[in-house]
This record gives structure tokens, sequence and C-alpha cells, in this order.
């Protein structure tokens, strides 16, 4: 049960059903901000979500067990709730992600920095999954728009630099637009 995340009981139920539901919401940001949510990025998502329950930093496993769990269905409900209007949908959910600044600043620092950075890298991913060949191809202007997290405060300025430097997309990843 989500209460039992360690790391988190410290957090109000709200607070918790915001981190929760954030990969969903980012998901949903970056990749329908082109206009729809393809089934390549609602396919490459949920298979990415179930990854990081064992493949992400170790204290982050039991946090993505629970986003994991009816990943799909949460990105379904969350398209349905927000305006078909790209741009009236993602400034809507960025103000909602925007609440998460507080929240994540009451985490003990490696933890909070290592979910950002796994928010980072989610966004990322999600964006790259339908372009290109293999997935191994151009990130849309609009998708780039948002790959950043522009809404998140950074949380760790040192893993951020780091991140910026390996992983953010590079001049040959975003397409011509």
């Amino acid at each position: 049960m989500w209460t039992l995340l360690d790391g988190f009981s410290h957090l109000h139920a709200t607070e918790l059903d915001a981190l929760l539901e954030a990969p969903a919401l980012i998901t949903v940001l970056v990749g329908a901000a082109d206009g729809v949510l393809d089934r390549e990025e609602r396919t490459w998502s949920d298979r990415l979500m179930q990854a990081r329950t064992y493949n992400n930093p170790k204290h982050l496993n039991a946090y993505y067990s629970v986003v994991a769990n009816g990943f799909l269905e949460k990105l379904d409900a969350f398209l349905a709730e927000y305006p078909d209007d790209v741009d009236q949908r993602n400034q809507l959910i960025s103000d909602r992600l925007s609440k998460l600044n507080p929240i994540l600043a009451k985490l003990d620092h490696p933890l909070g920095a290592d979910l950002y950075l796994s928010y980072l890298g989610l966004a990322k991913e999600t964006a790259k999954a339908s372009g290109g060949f293999l997935r191994f191809g151009a990130i849309s202007a609009a998708e780039a728009a948002w790959i950043n997290l522009p809404m998140l405060d950074v949380v760790a300025e040192a893993q951020f630099q780091q991140w910026q430097d390996e992983v953010a997309p590079d001049d040959e990843e975003l397409e011509n637009s």
C-alpha cells in the first residue's frame, strides 16, 4: 500500500497522491504535446513504468510499483479530464505539476533528487517513444518545450547538470520544426 512507501510516510495522503499522479501527468504533458498520445507512446510509457519497479534507484522501486499499477487507465483518465486543446491542457497540467515543488522539498534530499531526475528521464523517454527510427530519433519542438519540466524547481543542481550533460536531448535529436 502507498502509505507504507519508505521515505514518503511523513507526507499527507493528498501530497503522496500528487506524487503518484506525476508520472501519468508527465506522460500526457510530453507525449500529447503534439496533439495526441499515440499507441507507441502509451505502450512505451507503460513498459517504462513496469521497468522502473526494479530498475531504478532502489528507494524508488516501491514508489514505481504503485505508479505502474493501472498506469494506462490513469493516462486515459487524465486525457478525459483535460481539454482537447493542447495549449490549454498543457498549461493546466503544468500548473498541477508545479504544486509538486513544496512536496519534493519535504523529501530527504537524495530521495527528492532521485525522484526529480526520474521525472526528467520519463519526460525524455516519452518524447523519444514515437520519434525517428527504433525510438532513436527526433523529439518534436512541442515535446522539447516540456522535456525539462520547467514547472518543477531543480531539486539537486549538480545532479541536474549531470542530467543535462548526459541525458538531455541534443540538437540532433530535435526535429526541425
